[in-house]
């Protein structure tokens, strides 16, 4: 019993030192995330200021930062504000009014109601275009998700310009899965992001409803799958001389297409690809190969002008 009573001590000694133990520096270094303080970020032009001087009513009004820095405020005239911080712009304007003896012991405060040079613009297909206000560095994909996620017509394809280097913008491939963007780039405020819109392919010809068809995230279509995008060929379409009017670095291909036999299953559907134009043509009219790939083209183009795609 005697043993037992000297051993309780012993064991709250331990507990109370085992408590008193420092927590391992690894755990202090875990990052966190903070958000912004808002009266350390610059003001840029843009911004719109909320400016409030206790007792001055004619200085507590709204104001918007000119492109070349500053604000014009009653009995003050123009003040230079851009870079600085809101608490820098309240002791300026503090130090102003009391050197010029409009008050002796000014309150000011200044609150930014609009970070304008503090937004990534994202434009392109996504499901709401615009500048969002992100202070600090952000991922492209903080951005995209700000603008509503791309739209089904997204390409494949993307364009960043920073803010600091306009004249050299970045162009990035990606691949999309459940919307979301498998690249990670860093961005920062002043920055656009550009979605491109998803490759096409073309069916003109004898088909029931010719035009311009979106690869949908970034998927293939086949030529089966263009077909019947387009309603299906009409009774006068020559199956057997339907053709492929493919563009490669070399020049333009005409590639023949056996759509008979496609369609009846005896040979393998075929992939398109971006900016393929599948023609169908007419069983009345025969297009010489001289000149077929031209003349295909043109129609596709001339289509296209007058809005029937």
């Amino acid at each position: 019993m005697k043993r037992a009573i000297w051993i309780i001590p012993v064991l709250l000694c331990s507990v109370a030192c085992f408590a008193q133990q420092p927590v391992p520096q690894t755990a202090l270094n875990q990052p966190q995330s903070v958000a912004p303080d808002l009266r350390n970020i610059a003001i840029g032009p843009g911004d719109l200021l909320e400016i409030d001087v206790f007792k001055v009513p004619e200085l507590t009004l709204k104001v918007r930062v000119t492109d070349s820095g500053t604000v014009r405020l009653p009995l003050l005239g123009e003040v230079h504000v851009a870079g600085l911080t809101v608490e820098h712009v309240e002791e300026q304007l503090s130090e102003e009014l009391v050197e010029r003896n409009f008050v002796l012991k000014p309150q000011v405060t200044v609150f930014v109601a609009e970070y304008a040079t503090q937004g990534i613009t994202v434009l392109g297909e996504v499901n709401q275009a615009g500048t969002y206000p992100m202070f600090g560095p952000h991922r492209l994909f903080d951005a995209i998700s700000a603008a509503g996620g791309l739209t089904q017509r997204a390409g494949s394809t993307l364009t960043i310009i920073h803010a600091g280097d306009t004249a050299d913008p970045q162009h990035f491939t990606y691949q999309v899965t459940n919307a979301n963007v498998n690249i990670d780039v860093d961005l920062q405020p002043g920055d656009t992001v550009i979605v491109d819109k998803a490759p096409v392919v073309y069916v003109v010809g004898e088909v029931n409803k010719p035009g311009a068809f979106l690869m949908e995230n970034n998927t293939d279509i086949t030529v089966l799958r263009a077909i019947a995008l387009a309603n299906g060929p009409t009774h006068q379409a020559a199956l057997r001389h339907a053709r492929i009017v493919r563009h490669l670095p070399s020049g333009v291909k005409e590639i023949d297409l056996p759509l008979d036999k496609i369609m009846r299953g005896q040979i393998m559907d075929s992939e398109l690809r971006p900016d393929d134009i599948l023609f169908l043509p007419t069983s009345k009219v025969k297009v010489t190969a001289k000149n077929g790939a031209q003349a295909i083209i043109a129609a596709t183009i001339g289509m296209a002008t007058y809005g029937r795609f």
